[in-house]
């Protein structure tokens, strides 16, 4: 599951799909901030909704309480005012700061634990949650690649 979800570097995913920050490379804040049409969602939302997923897992995994993700609303936030280079550069880092905290909390996590439930009054395993951020990335990997080719052949 951590390879899954942290691929060695030089090592691409089973499917040779990019992480969701490896497939950031190359994105400017204007291509980041482009919507591909009306109530369609941007790259930096994608971002920003991803590092939230990665947040709330995390808090399942170490059983912290709710401290608030630093963005709002926490699912999808807002893109900030300005949406300037300044502002995807903090974004993207907070997306790899989660990313980092997350892959610390999973290599943390004892696997003897993957089938029992965190004590929030929830049907889901620690198992399926992890099955989940690792999809939930994937998928939105691929929105984003769709995207970006998108931004790339707009006229």
């Amino acid at each position: 599951m951590l390879r899954l979800l942290d691929p060695p570097p030089g090592e691409p995913l089973w499917a040779g799909g990019a992480t969701p920050l490896g497939c950031l490379r190359g994105v400017d804040h204007r291509q980041a901030a482009w919507r591909p049409a009306a109530r369609r969602h941007s790259i930096w939302e994608f971002v920003l909704h991803v590092a939230y997923w990665k947040y709330a897992v995390r808090r399942k995994l170490e059983g912290s309480e709710k401290r608030g993700f630093p963005r709002t609303p926490s699912n999808w936030p807002r893109l900030p005012d300005p949406a300037d280079a300044a502002a995807w550069k903090d974004d993207r880092a907070l997306l790899r700061d989660e990313h980092r905290r997350l892959v610390e909390a999973v290599r943390a996590f004892d696997p003897a634990r993957l089938d029992e439930r965190p004590p929030d009054g929830r049907s889901y395993r620690y198992a399926d949650y992890l099955f989940g951020i690792v999809t939930h990335d994937a998928y939105h990997v691929a929105q984003i690649q769709l995207v970006k080719r998108l931004y790339q052949s707009r006229s």
